[in-house]
């Protein structure tokens, strides 16, 4: 986590309203539907400025499926109602297409028995009724019939496919009338989340067929966008209270069933076209096999979570996380492709081009553009087209452009192939010139940033008040210091020796220069950053532990950094928290005060590996995975609440954090490859003393994209205890 740079969030909850389900949410997608209603909390701050601030609406427990570009957020019985909330809908670039859907069975809502959506493109929804007044008027008890709703997104044709099974489960003849609503609004994500539109155009036109209606809307981007909703048989179609309904009679003998197919399509006109979805899909063939059943479990849905946050523009890449950030978002979508290159490259390459193309070129103070810097977030719906919010893209964050280098340069280094290096020479050559210029403000050798923060209290001082601007991050040096070593060992392979030599040593006097300045010695870890004038803010932080991802750190202040995060005021036993618990602006909540992030501790993980402090990324690897298994399907949440672990109990989920987010689904991936030590050897794949908790003893991976084919390992433990490893090539037998 990089504080005083992440601009996506405003807390502001009071209460613990923390996602009650969690522990009743296992691994197998199953979800227990209680008598409460989602939790949504709407915060605003209520106006836009300089610091890229947006706005933020929580969504507890939603369904949530994708396919592309287009996404669908749903309570678990299937429903979009007004009681869900703004975060629920059919959405396709940043514009809510469906604003409210909701089917009934003799007037009442369904009773939920089952919803899964670990199949990522669909969801499965059973239900059975309430109890009904029938056709006739006869009354229809309770649990009398089977109701499944199968629903499926494909973004290729920008559809919704619900197909709705109705089953008799009586000895008698029932009827019953089943009613749709549907309603669609055609809202901007960001008047969702609490904005203010300047301009709306005139309200959506709406035509009624004999088998469904369409909704047309003229933006006043001069985008015309329209849902179409077709069904399956004629429906009579009624309005009511303002909302359009479609009725249709069932008539079932006992034990008999039928169904009815609803098809929503979105059309945005004169829109840019998106890239096909690559073939085969990202990740697609890799298994993890262990003798550990929430680890693979936690690693099957981690890598079909990045491949189904997969999202095409001109160029294919990992969407920031759903349902805010189906975007393409500076750190988490060069993150979470970084984290998962091992796995397969292609995502790297596509985020890389795309980041690329939006460099910045010009100077913009209410974006933060600026020549050479990487966009921080895009967005492309009504109110980007028509520069009512800064996300155009946006570039308010410092990290971003380190990142894309590291990116780069990882590749490179994992790939054995410089083509993209090459491809992107200028992007990359525009981005070091940034760092060393405009990067920073007052000419101190520290990338920084002097603008606001989205909150007063997200990058705290120890004594309390607000730090003066410029702010250098620790973490974000340790960025600048790694990529130019990356791209220094890239160009000097090419043949650039004396750009190789000039970066090389510029990071080395970053280095020395950083041990100095940052290095706390009462605290025995790096301070947060530094202020204007140099000052240190000396509160301890899990950036702290990130400096030790990037190498910036001298060795014996790697281990002792390493010691002071695993005190138990900073290790909250389901990993490590943003901020010790001793410090004043100390709050479990807050995800900037005292969250854990899995992202995070991925980074400190591989970090410690680096300087070969296994005992410790041992136990945050075990931690982090632990956690994982408490959260439904597996999946880790954008950060949870940073309690302190107790025996039989389960991490909390934080208010505001994502459901879905592309770097918490790279978190886990990312540490496996740490433990296991996989490095590219000339053209060959090997393991460097790779490490496994001691429960497990047999660990193999297939599938690896490696050197234009696949490519595995396994790894067992012997009877002393001892790993044992080898690299296999695809065909040959596990």
């Amino acid at each position: 986590m990089s504080f005083g740079i992440d601009h996506d969030h405003e807390l502001a909850a009071t209460s613990q309203q923390l996602g009650h389900l969690s522990g009743e949410l296992i691994g197998n997608g199953l979800t227990l539907q209680r008598a409460v209603k989602p939790l949504l909390v709407l915060t605003t701050k209520g106006r836009f400025d300089v610091s890229d601030h947006v706005f933020m609406a929580e969504v507890v427990q939603p369904v949530l499926i994708k396919d592309g570009g287009l996404f669908l957020v749903s309570r678990a019985d299937g429903d979009i109602s007004q009681e869900c909330g703004s975060g629920f809908g059919l959405f396709h670039r940043d514009t809510r297409y469906l604003s409210r859907y909701e089917i009934r069975i003799g007037g009442k809502s369904l009773l939920t028995l089952m919803t899964s959506a670990a199949r990522g493109a669909q969801s499965v929804h059973d239900m059975t009724n309430d109890k009904i007044r029938q056709l006739d008027r006869r009354t229809l008890d309770v649990q009398s019939l089977g109701v499944r709703l199968e629903r499926t997104v494909v973004g290729e044709t920008l559809c919704l496919t619900d197909l709705l099974s109705v089953r008799n489960f009586t000895t008698d003849h029932t009827g019953f009338r089943v009613s749709v609503l549907v309603d669609a609004l055609f809202e901007d994500i960001f008047e969702l989340r609490g904005a203010k539109p300047g301009k709306r155009g005139p309200t959506p036109q709406v035509t009624i067929y004999d088998s469904g209606l369409a909704f047309r809307y003229a933006g006043a981007d001069a985008v015309t966008r329209r849902l179409d909703v077709v069904f399956s048989r004629p429906v009579r179609m009624r309005k009511r209270a303002g909302v359009h309904t479609a009725e249709i009679d069932f008539e079932l003998e006992g034990q008999a069933s039928e169904e009815i197919a609803i098809t929503f399509t979105v059309c945005e006109e004169d829109a840019l076209q998106a890239t096909p979805a690559p073939k085969p899909a990202y990740y697609q063939g890799v298994k993890v096999k262990s003798d550990d059943a929430i680890l693979d479990a936690v690693m099957s849905r981690s890598l079909r979570d990045l491949a189904m946050l997969e999202t095409g523009l001109q160029d294919n890449f990992i969407a920031g996380g759903m349902p805010w950030f189906v975007s393409a978002f500076g750190r988490d979508s060069l993150l979470a492709a970084m984290q998962t290159l091992a796995f397969d490259p292609r995502p790297t390459e596509g985020v890389a081009r795309l980041f690329a193309s939006y460099q910045g070129k010009a100077t913009d103070a209410e974006t933060g553009e600026q020549p050479g810097k990487i966009h921080h977030e895009l967005r492309l719906g009504a109110m980007a087209r028509l520069k009512e919010i800064p996300q155009r893209p946006s570039y308010m964050s410092v990290d971003s452009t380190p990142l894309f280098l590291i990116l780069i340069g990882k590749h490179a280094q994992w790939t054995g192939d410089r083509s993209l290096l090459r491809e992107l020479r200028l992007s990359i050559d525009a981005a070091l010139t940034w760092i060393d210029g405009d990067g920073d403000s007052d000419g101190d050798g520290y990338l920084d940033y002097a603008g606001e923060k989205d909150s007063t209290f997200g990058i705290p001082r120890k004594e309390g008040g607000v730090p003066e601007a410029p702010i250098a991050l620790c973490e974000v040096q340790g960025y600048v210091y790694l990529a130019k070593l990356l791209i220094a060992e890239a160009f000097r392979a090419e043949g650039a020796l004396a750009t190789a030599d000039r970066l090389g040593a510029e990071a080395a006097a970053l280095r020395e220069r950083f041990n100095r300045d940052f290095w706390m010695e009462d605290e025995g870890c790096y301070a947060l950053a530094l202020e204007k004038g140099g000052r240190q803010l000396t509160v301890v932080t899990s950036n702290a532990g990130q400096v030790l991802w990037s190498g910036i750190a001298d060795p014996d202040k790697a281990a002792r950094t390493a010691e002071r995060l695993m005190r138990p005021d900073m290790n909250s036993g389901w990993g490590v928290r943003t901020l010790s618990e001793h410090e004043a602006a100390y709050n479990p909540l807050n995800y900037h005060l005292g969250c854990v992030w899995p992202f995070d501790n991925a980074l400190i993980v591989e970090g410690l590996r680096r300087y070969g402090l296994d005992e410790a990324a041992l136990d945050l690897f075990a931690d982090v995975v632990s956690a994982a298994g408490h959260f439904s399907l597996g999946r880790l949440p954008e950060f949870y609440v940073g309690f302190t672990r107790e025996p039989d109990l389960f991490p909390a989920r934080c208010p505001f954090a994502e459901p879905m987010q592309a770097w918490s689904a790279g978190a886990v991936p990312q540490m496996l490859v740490a433990m296991l030590g996989l490095k590219r050897d000339g053209s060959a794949l090997r393991m460097d003393q790779p490490i496994l908790p001691s429960a497990i003893r047999r660990l193999a991976i297939e599938g690896l994209r490696f050197e234009g084919g696949r490519i595995g390992c396994v790894l067992e433990r012997k009877g002393d205890g001892a790993l044992s490893g080898r690299i296999i090539r695809q065909e040959e037998e596990q």
